[in-house]
């Protein structure tokens, strides 16, 4: 069964449109049945403080019975409550995080899009000359669905009366055969998932026909990798490689930001940075990817309105054009609900990252 975490765009533009205020939680669990009571009572101060902090009572039962139904588990538990009723919850597989508990008019979702960025959707392929083996993982996911592709052609074998070179072009022959199937299976398992990640292993000749045959499209738009593996072995070393290589990716990825927010520094470009400048252009729905710095020691507030189009620096730049029923809360979290509800991307950095975004907001502009 596949284990996928919903993360997915449309799920978190739902959840930071709905009323607030909310409760965020990160709550690390345990799997070990023995320490289940430490990790219920450990809940329950965290709980407690809540409830000093004036939460609901309704909200908090809601929580504590989301909480305790997952424990024992692994992994963390990121759970979103409002108005009495979980909102949102998902299971984050991997390391402990630290408990976070975050109240305000907005989701603490940074924690999760920083994660969504360590598991992003990719496909590996173990091929050989006969076929592949495709494990599909959507984004957030950590357990794949897996695919089998046959190619048309049986291995050729080598018969007494055939001479080398006829067999030679036999064989390559039937590679090809075999790859352009494996290609055509793959483009629509990238499909399938909206993978923007391909990583290959497997037999080397195999992998060379099978790019080869990929369509122009995938060449140009996905990102291809290789990684060693074949389609007989057990994958633990595998799996270890893939989650190398997608480290690897993610940081790549912040470089390529990093570098094209440098790039379009140059007037008439298309970056954006600094607070008030950053607001404005998500306000105006014009920013196409947010860089956002994930700071816990960062306390700037930003203020906005039910629309999009309500995004302050502060209250009294709201009042000077007359909107009311304002909100404020932490600077990223309230730039993070601005370009979910835009349809900007999101990119977490980490603080004082090197060329990152002056006072650690900024973007590239879907035009200038």
């Amino acid at each position: 069964m596949t284990t996928a975490t919903e993360t997915g765009t449309g799920t978190l533009r739902d959840l930071v449109a709905a009323p607030g205020p909310f409760v965020s939680v990160y709550f690390d669990r345990e799997a070990r049945p023995q320490l289940a009571q430490e990790t219920a009572s450990r809940w329950r101060g965290l709980a407690a403080r809540l409830e000093r902090e004036g939460v609901d009572p309704s909200t908090l039962d809601a929580l504590t019975d989301r909480v305790l139904q997952s424990l024992p588990g692994t992994g963390v538990l990121a759970a979103f409550a409002a108005d009495g009723r979980v909102r949102h919850a998902v299971e984050l597989p991997g390391a402990p995080h630290g408990d976070v508990v975050e109240t305000g008019p907005v989701p603490h979702l940074l924690p999760l899009l920083e994660w969504r960025q360590e598991h992003p959707a990719h496909v590996v392929a173990l091929v050989d000359r006969s076929g592949a083996d495709l494990l599909l993982y959507a984004e957030g996911s950590t357990e794949p669905l897996r695919r089998t592709v046959d190619g048309p052609d049986d291995e050729i074998g080598r018969s007494p009366g055939l001479s080398q070179m006829r067999f030679q072009h036999r064989a390559e022959d039937s590679w090809e055969h075999n790859a352009t199937a494996v290609a055509t299976a793959l483009e629509e398992a990238l499909r399938e998932v909206a993978a923007g990640v391909l990583l290959l292993a497997g037999d080397v000749r195999a992998r060379q026909y099978l790019v080869k045959h990929l369509p122009a499209a995938i060449r140009k738009d996905v990102l291809i990798s290789q990684v060693s593996g074949s389609r007989s072995a057990d994958g633990t070393d595998l799996d270890a490689q893939v989650a190398a290589e997608l480290a690897r990716i993610r940081g790549v990825r912040t470089d390529q930001l990093l570098r094209q927010l440098d790039e379009e520094r140059a007037p008439g470009g298309h970056t954006v940075e600094g607070v008030r400048e950053t607001l404005d252009a998500l306000a105006a729905g014009r920013v196409r990817t947010l860089a956002v710095t994930d700071d816990p020691q960062d306390t700037r507030t930003a203020w906005f309105g039910p629309e999009s189009s309500e995004l302050y620096e502060r209250p009294e730049d709201a009042m000077r054009e007359g909107d009311g029923h304002l909100a404020g809360d932490r600077l990223a979290d309230v730039a993070v609900r601005a370009a979910l509800l835009t349809g900007a991307d999101v990119r977490v950095l980490e603080p004082g990252t090197p060329g990152g975004p002056f006072q650690g907001t900024g973007g590239i502009c879907r035009y200038t």
